[in-house]
């Protein structure tokens, strides 16, 4: 049920980034978001929690609990792994009931040196995706109180590898009518499926991986929008069937599907062959969590005001930036992918002024001088001023 709610949380973050203006290539990960916003949820106010609640489709009180169960699956896949960091100022001071739902070891400390903490940091970020994202996506300053941050890899090798060529094609992509592709043959017709979707009929191919992570290529008609296709793609990787299909096996001759075709030919192989052609890819995207507030549920927590996490630390603590930098590398022999996810936090309001006294003392005329030895008030030397040097520029003693 969980990995649903993350899926959910993936799929609306696919539509508003393919609806917003610009957008191309992408890649992102609800999967590394989600953990983060579920240990929020849990030390977040009681506005900050129903809000995050609702965008995870959990309660908050089970927030830290789920969050430690996604963590479990990804930890359990020799295909995934996912590494989880908290770094804060010693003002502070983390609630170790909030710190225990973490997982152990994940606590580090800020100096306030910008320099010093970022360089920290952005090692973290690219030892623990192999480099694939060299640095922390959000920026260390002097005001940083808090980060919280994840970082996912993914490493599929191909069961059955891919031929790298170059073929003739109409496609938009094609460079004077010759288009760079990746080719393979097969006969696990299974691995298609043909889907009736709200959009249409859509073709999917799961491209199976040597371990326990696959990769899914979704096709949808031509003239269905990418937040449209993307959105019924989400479906269609989930853990339950959301759609009718049919097999590759038991598709009809002729044009069957978006980029599908069956025809009988003559041939010395077995049985019948699932002839795939796609297209080598690398993707990066940098994501701003914060224009898409309501989708994540930080509206609350980012707003500058009083302390929004409580169950954190009683330092009024506020967001002040949540990014997710990711790549994802589609090869002959395998696919790569990598997303950091980083949330940071300064303090939730700024200090209220005092009422002081404001005493002034003034020498400007002469004055008497001694050294004094403090620990035992012996009176080292003693003197008159009884006219300043002129020559104060000169730094002579």
């Amino acid at each position: 049920m969980t990995v649903e709610k993350v899926n959910a949380l993936t799929k609306r973050w696919c539509a508003a980034v393919a609806e917003s203006p610009g957008s191309d290539s992408t890649v992102l990960s609800g999967a590394g978001v989600w953990p983060l916003l579920a240990f929020l949820a849990d030390g977040a106010d009681a506005t900050g929690r129903a809000e995050l609640a609702t965008a995870l489709g959990v309660p908050a009180e089970d927030a830290a609990r789920a969050a430690r169960e996604v963590l479990a699956v990804m930890e359990s896949s020799a295909a995934s792994r996912i590494a989880l960091g908290l770094w804060t100022r010693r003002e502070a001071e983390i609630h170790e009931a909030w710190l225990a739902r973490l997982a152990a070891g994940v606590h580090g400390a800020l100096t306030g040196d910008a320099g010093t903490d970022r360089k920290r940091l952005d090692a973290w970020a690219s030892e623990h995706t192999d480099g694939l994202v060299p640095r922390m996506p959000v920026t260390i300053g002097p005001a940083t109180m808090l980060v919280l941050a994840s970082a996912l890899t993914v490493d599929v090798t191909w069961r059955e590898h891919f031929h790298a060529g170059r073929v003739d094609s109409d496609s938009p992509w094609a460079a004077d009518g010759r288009l760079s592709v990746l080719r393979r043959s097969g006969w696990d017709l299974r691995a298609l499926r043909l889907a009736d979707t709200p959009i249409g009929r859509v073709s999917a191919l799961t491209v199976v991986g040597d371990g326990d992570v696959d990769v899914l290529l979704v096709l949808g008609p031509g003239e269905r929008s990418a937040a449209e296709v993307l959105a019924v793609g989400a479906d269609l990787a989930g853990p339950r069937d959301v759609f009718p299909a049919v097999s590759g096996a038991d598709l009809a001759e002729g044009a069957a599907g978006p980029g599908l075709s069956v025809e009988t030919v003559d041939a010395m192989g077995p049985g019948d062959v699932l002839a795939v052609t796609t297209v080598p890819f690398r993707v990066r995207a940098e994501h701003d969590l914060r224009q898409h507030a309501a989708l994540f549920g930080l509206e609350h927590v980012m707003t500058p005001g009083s302390g929004h996490f409580p169950g954190v630390s009683a330092f009024p603590l506020t967001v002040d930036q949540a990014r997710q930098d990711a790549v994802a590398v589609f090869t002959a022999s395998g696919f790569r992918a990598a997303a950091v996810t980083a949330f940071a936090m300064r303090a939730g309001a700024a200090p209220r002024p005092s009422r002081i006294r404001r005493v002034s003392a003034v020498f400007d005329r002469p004055f008497a001088y001694y050294a004094v030895h403090r620990p035992s008030g012996l009176i080292l030397v003693a003197g008159w001023v009884g006219e300043p040097d002129q020559d104060v520029s000169s730094g002579s003693a």
